[in-house]
């Protein structure tokens, strides 16, 4: 049996996507098959090649472009600008492989430590995927109460959609994709986006993970373990070892990159970061923090009516009808 394991990124995003391939390909066993999948709309022949390179026996690696996918449902899509960011292309996993009944997401800014087959091996039942909590959202209160009272999910349930062990069967039986559609007609979730939209649909359908297979790498975040036992250490939100020469654990990733075609690149990204740009990225935490207070301020301040409140849509009054 082929492990399906797929990433999402666009041409400049590549680079990294190399390194956390090539830390998951030392690190997985030798005895399973994969198959990575790499969506895209936009990657040329050339970058193509360099993640090409790392084929072994056991790893294949494609890419798919999902150009003709997203025109093929934009009738269905709200128009909106921002539904072709990479980060939504997961959504369409289920449905455009429909071969798979499993299938692993992954970001690009991650390391793989652990073995990836150990992964996908997890019985998840009939979840609709299993994820790792996100601990921005339990440990940090500004967030917590973001997602408890804009979202309707707990900050102890809500789940970081960096790593995923999607149920695709699930998936597809539920209309977890239509779901999406849904939603973007409705609400607008400003401060995660699609990880607000899918911890709303898959509210009590999660299957959580143990926390090593996310360790998300930011200040100001504990463990009740060593973050380097981590089997997936996850950079997180601006917290990048390309731009910070301290960023938590950036030995780890350093240890890989230095591994691959991209090492001079990434070094000279990280020694032409600017002061300016440091400024930037706290100035964007800090905004990201405000906005999601901002957020719930509005939800506290008047109440949508009824008819506007998210769907619940295990509700039996309420009967979804997948859009054909």
């Amino acid at each position: 049996m082929t492990i399906p394991i797929f990433y999402a990124c666009d041409d400049k995003f590549v680079k990294y996507t190399i390194v956390s391939l090539t830390s998951m390909i030392q690190n997985a066993s030798k005895k399973r098959n994969y198959h990575v999948y790499i969506l895209h709309t936009n990657i040329t022949e050339q970058s193509q090649a360099r993640v090409l390179a790392l084929q072994t026996k056991n790893f294949t690696i494609s890419f798919e472009n999902v150009t003709d996918y997203l025109a093929s449902i934009s009738d269905r899509l709200p128009l909106r600008h921002y539904y072709t960011k990479t980060t939504y292309f997961r959504f369409f996993i289920a449905e455009m492989f429909p071969q798979y009944n499993k299938a692993i997401y992954i970001d690009s800014d991650t390391i793989v430590q652990g073995d990836i087959s150990r992964l996908y091996d997890t019985n998840i039942g009939n979840c609709y995927l299993g994820a790792a909590h996100e601990q921005a959202m339990a440990q940090i209160d500004v967030f917590g109460t973001y997602c408890e009272r804009v979202v309707g999910v707990s900050r102890k349930d809500y789940f970081n959609a960096g790593v995923m062990l999607i149920n695709c069967k699930q998936f597809r039986n539920h209309n977890v994709l239509d779901r999406f559609i849904h939603y973007l007609g409705i609400y607008n979730f400003a401060v995660t986006q699609d990880e607000d939209y899918l911890n709303l649909i898959c509210k009590d359908r999660v299957y959580h993970l143990d926390q090593r297979w996310n360790t998300e790498l930011t200040d100001g975040l504990s463990f009740p373990f060593d973050v380097r036992e981590g089997y997936i250490l996850h950079y997180i939100m601006v917290n990048k070892p390309w731009h910070y020469e301290d960023c938590r654990l950036a030995d780890v990733f350093w240890h890989y990159a230095a591994q691959t075609s991209e090492y001079e690149v990434l070094r000279a990204e990280l020694e032409s970061y600017t002061d300016e740009e440091r400024a930037r990225d706290r100035r964007s935490a800090e905004d990201l923090a405000q906005m999601a207070a901002d957020e719930t301020e509005k939800v506290t301040v008047r109440r949508p009516a009824r008819s506007q409140r998210p769907l619940r849509w295990n509700n039996p009054v309420f009967v979804y009808q997948k859009t054909k």
